[in-house]
């Protein structure tokens, strides 16, 4: 499927990507969302803490983008030690595991939901051009902001949806 190349193909895409996710978790018991049956040991539950925390921190360097401000890297955020960005990536997972494991599956559902809404708000609120054009936001480095919306909302949706399905426990 090609990407999106206008604001109304792009919202499209992320509230139909929501829209399965909801439908897969209405189809999934409290103990199926709950049971960590996912890689390291993560269940559903985990992997939508995982999605709301990647969403809220994009919604927040969008944010300071239009601002005119030049926000740190995420690898700058957080103290991840050494290493290439897919390392620091895979810690920062690690400590957002972590600090959410605990949480009520509720609170963990209303985060989801509200950055699912806070990402529909942000991409409204944009300009076609502050999305797609990699100029727009002189401290994206002649990088357009529609890879890290992407990349934060419906493909990352995609990415859990597929690994959620392949797990026979998951299975309709």
């Amino acid at each position: 499927m090609s990407e999106p190349t206008t604001k109304k193909e792009l919202l499209k895409r992320i509230r139909d990507r929501h829209a399965d996710m909801e439908e897969l978790l209405a189809s999934l018991s409290l103990a199926q969302l709950t049971a960590p049956e996912l890689d390291e040991g993560w269940s559903v539950k985990d992997t939508l803490a995982h999605i709301a925390a990647w969403a809220n921190m994009a919604i927040d360097l969008i944010d300071q983008y239009r601002r005119g401000e030049t926000p740190k890297a995420w690898t700058e955020q957080y103290s991840l030690g050494e290493g290439t960005e897919e390392e620091q990536m895979h810690r920062l997972n690690a400590l957002w595991f972590e600090q959410n494991r605990e949480r009520e599956l509720t609170l963990v559902l209303d985060d989801f939901r509200n950055s699912f809404m806070r990402m529909v708000e942000t991409v409204e609120s944009l300009s076609e051009t502050e999305i797609f054009d990699p100029n727009a936001f002189p401290a994206r480095k002649g990088r357009a902001l529609f890879p890290l919306i992407a990349g934060d909302s419906y493909a990352h949706y995609e990415e859990h949806l597929g690994w959620i399905r392949a797990n026979k426990k998951f299975s309709p």
